[in-house]
């Protein structure tokens, strides 16, 4: 199976913790990679310079630049997590954009950890097209209804912009319920590849949940229901329980919510293709990353990925 490559982001705030320790957990369980990114508006010129090119004492870290103080902070907490074994110096280099500098894992791995100064949005997109992350880990604030309403929802612009999937960490953990919406569209079965890849991660049975509306026509069913038995199969062949809800109602999202509490992961699937942009902006995802105080793991894929959950072989 390929390596999950794990993308996490900081920004010095309490929340990011949550952030940092879960990404932390998915890469010990997954022997995956790991990333760690800050990401600063303006150049690094409306600061004072970083000490680039010579090896520094993380002791002094508060005299650093304020992002590479956010760094510094997430270093300590991965060696918290016994993820690095955390080193008396770094060595802060300058890449185009920001700057960088290496740890290493307790098995000899690298973790890099990355200050890009640009647009948010874009600067994420930059390092995962150039790296290929599997996934973002982040811990987003949830905005008001007036901040939404002028643009500033970063949690809506990861969803409908991001070029990979994104794990928006609130409530819950890494030993959450997994609670993965299964109607038979294809983003709903693009989610199982990268489900696939994180199976060894989830201690619990993976929850398979459908809402079926009255006005889903006959063949839409069918494809659900076809879903979910692909989906419960596969799971037994993996040594994975899979518990079924089977919901009627014609408010999706209210149920979802229902079904998932406060204490869950609750996986989507949606298209990386801006042609559905306007489609994805009122969509189920939207409406569940508006509401729920879980976590939500959306995942992203292109529509031509060769990874059709119904191609057989599709094994663990």
């Amino acid at each position: 199976m390929t390596m999950i490559k794990i993308l996490v982001y900081t920004d010095g705030k309490p929340a990011a913790t949550k952030a940092l320790s879960f990404a932390a957990e998915l890469t010990r369980r997954l022997a995956g990679e790991l990333a760690v990114i800050t990401v600063r508006s303006g150049t690094p010129a409306t600061e004072e310079p970083a000490p680039t090119g010579v090896e520094f004492a993380l002791a002094e870290q508060q005299t650093l630049p304020r992002g590479l103080q956010f760094l510094a902070a997430a270093v300590d907490l991965l060696a918290e997590e016994r993820i690095l074994q955390k080193p008396t110096n770094v060595k802060i280099r300058d890449i185009p954009h920001g700057h960088l500098f290496v740890c290493n894992t307790r098995d000899g791995q690298r973790i890099p950890f990355y200050e890009i100064f640009g647009h948010f949005v874009e600067a994420l997109n930059h390092e995962i097209d150039r790296h290929q992350y599997d996934l973002l880990v982040i811990a987003p604030p949830r905005p008001g209804n007036l901040k939404r309403l002028i643009g500033g929802d970063t949690t809506r612009k990861l969803a409908l912009d991001l070029h990979t999937s994104v794990l928006v960490v609130r409530g819950g953990n890494a030993d959450s319920r997994y609670v993965v919406c299964a109607d038979g569209s294809p983003s709903a079965r693009r989610q199982f590849p990268l489900l696939k890849k994180m199976l060894l991660a989830i201690t619990r049975p993976v929850e398979l949940a459908w809402v079926n509306e009255t006005s889903t026509d006959e063949a839409q069913r069918q494809a659900a229901r076809d879903c979910l038995r692909h989906a419960v199969q596969w799971l037994e062949t993996c040594d994975k329980n899979g518990n079924l809800h089977e919901r009627e109602g014609d408010n999706p999202a209210d149920i979802i919510l229902d079904i998932a509490g406060d204490d869950a992961v609750i996986v989507m699937g949606a298209s990386l293709r801006h042609h559905v942009y306007r489609m994805v902006r009122g969509s189920l995802p939207i409406q569940i990353l508006d509401r729920t105080p879980a976590s939500v793991l959306l995942v992203k894929l292109p529509p031509e990925a060769d990874v059709d959950f119904f191609k057989d072989p599709f094994v663990c």
